[in-house]
């Protein structure tokens, strides 16, 4: 049966709110992008509203918060299941019917006269059901992920952080530092550079990961790098790094501090992800905050002994194959989801 969406659907704004401890996912426009310790929603779904990610669907079934470029999608009872109906405005292409003039945006007016073809409930039911194992398989591994980055993230605090490291009994402290340590800038520890390329420049089948400032991996068939590194977005709200080792492309506004000596990647990774305040504090910028190379090259760090750093780096090594692996995984499993959403939707499918 024919819909307007205005007949499926109610949407209200996500609110101002940044990333903060806690674990209650925080959505913005392209997902997850942090976890908070206060929950507004639950059981909805969220639409990027505005920007680079505008049209972008995600969908949370428990408790979760949003920031003010999202709308928050409520369904309306025995029309359209939740869940079906998150996988129906996935197949959507939203992006495709977002207006304004500086950027990107789509608004309830425009949502609202949308219409679609929605089946019979039990229908629904079918659907969301073979669309939805693929995505329970992916959110177990994301959260054994989640677990293993806990852990090492644990790990980092309790040596680099409270002092308690393996012999920590026996030696003594200076300056507030144990013995050997040193502060020093972030610039004589690694090589510090941008990328080159736009989100334009991305390939649906390219061979290589290209990162850029959203928290999603899109492909590339060029690289530009081929080394450890850690990947921080040069413009944002919360300049979450990452770390990849291998070849990829990198977005102009991407910074990649990658280390100049071995097995001290990883300990950067996690000293950089601990001093993340630091990147909102001196991020300049009225509309949209950013980062420049000094704000990184003159990061003052703690800098632990080479055997101590090398540990840890052997100690989180066989944590970080694990999460590598899942996450190849999820890649499998979302790619096959979405080969099957398409054909789902249009019943050339039949279930």
């Amino acid at each position: 049966m024919i819909y307007k969406f205005s007949d499926l659907f109610k949407w209200t704004s996500g609110k101002s709110i940044s990333p903060s401890d806690g674990n209650i996912p925080l959505y913005g426009s392209n997902g997850i992008i942090g976890y908070t310790n206060s929950a507004k929603y639950e059981n909805k779904i969220i639409l990027g509203r505005v920007g680079a990610y505008c049209g972008s669907v995600a969908y949370c079934s428990g408790k979760f918060n949003a920031t003010d470029n999202t709308l928050i999608t409520s369904c309306v009872e025995n029309r359209i299941l939740t869940l079906y109906a998150y996988y129906l405005l996935k197949s959507f292409n939203l992006n495709n019917f977002a207006g304004g003039a500086a950027q990107p945006l789509i608004t309830q007016s425009i949502l609202k006269r949308l219409k679609c073809d929605v089946p019979s409930l039990s229908q629904q039911c079918r659907i969301a059901s073979i669309l939805s194992t693929y995505d329970s398989l992916i959110e177990n591994n994301t959260k054994r992920i989640r677990l293993l980055e806990k852990m090492a993230e644990n790990l980092y605090k309790e040596w680099f952080v409270r002092f308690r490291f393996p012999g920590h009994e026996k030696v003594k402290m200076e300056n507030g530092l144990p013995k050997g340590w040193s502060v020093v800038k972030l610039g004589s520890l690694a090589n510090i550079s941008t990328g080159k390329c736009n989100r334009e420049d991305a390939e649906e089948d390219g061979v290589y990961p290209l990162f850029d400032r959203s928290q999603d991996t899109k492909r590339s068939s060029k690289w530009l790098k081929d080394c450890e590194a850690i990947i921080v977005p040069g413009e944002g709200t919360s300049f979450m790094p990452r770390y990849y080792v291998g070849k990829f492309n990198l977005h102009q506004r991407c910074y990649c501090v990658e280390p100049l000596v071995s097995q001290m990647g990883k300990f950067l990774f996690y000293t950089i992800m601990f001093y993340r305040a630091y990147f909102l504090s001196v991020a300049t910028g009225a509309t949209v905050p950013s980062l420049r190379y000094n704000n990184f090259a003159y990061m003052k760090i703690t800098l632990p002994t080479k055997d101590l750093y090398t540990k840890f780096d052997k100690v989180v090594f066989g944590w970080f194959a694990e999460k590598d692996n899942l996450q190849q995984q999820n890649t499998l499993l979302a790619r096959q989801r979405d080969l099957l959403l398409p054909r789902l939707m249009s019943s050339k499918l039949e279930v």
